[in-house]
């Protein structure tokens, strides 16, 4: 009889691949508990093939969609549509040189000194936690 834990470690081994049998059955000679041991009688498969492959493109000469010439047609229409509208939509947008005049012209004082105050209260907080008392006046 093998320890509990050696039965343990071959099925392990067998569930993870390393083995592709019925480790313990295998070594003590015992009917295995599961199939895939070299003493597992397989039984005899009777599958039925098909005689032709069903797979193959049934009509090779025909390769272009089903689809009729007048949904062509009207999705030629609408692509084309779509891009005069978009062209259109397009010569509205300001040009990139007047973007460029307005980066230029930008105003960062609101920005720095908004940096200033997060900073400043950050440091007004440290100094009123962190603050060495003063020893009182004699």
């Amino acid at each position: 009889m093998l320890s509990p834990n050696l039965v343990n470690a071959l099925d392990m081994a067998a569930a993870n691949g390393i083995l592709d049998c019925d480790g313990a059955a295998f070594i003590t000679g015992t009917q295995p508990r599961y199939m895939g041991s070299p003493q597992f009688a397989l039984p005899q498969a009777n599958l039925q093939q098909p005689l032709k492959d069903e797979m193959i493109y049934k009509n090779p000469t025909n390769k272009q969609s089903a689809n009729p010439l007048w949904k062509k047609v009207l999705f030629g229409a609408l692509v084309v549509g779509l891009g005069i509208f978009g062209l259109a939509k397009l010569k509205n947008i300001p040009s990139v040189k007047d973007g460029f005049n307005k980066i230029k012209t930008f105003d960062t004082s609101k920005i720095k000194n908004s940096w200033n105050s997060f900073c400043q209260f950050f440091k007004d907080g440290f100094e009123k936690i962190f603050r060495k008392k003063s020893p009182p006046a004699p």
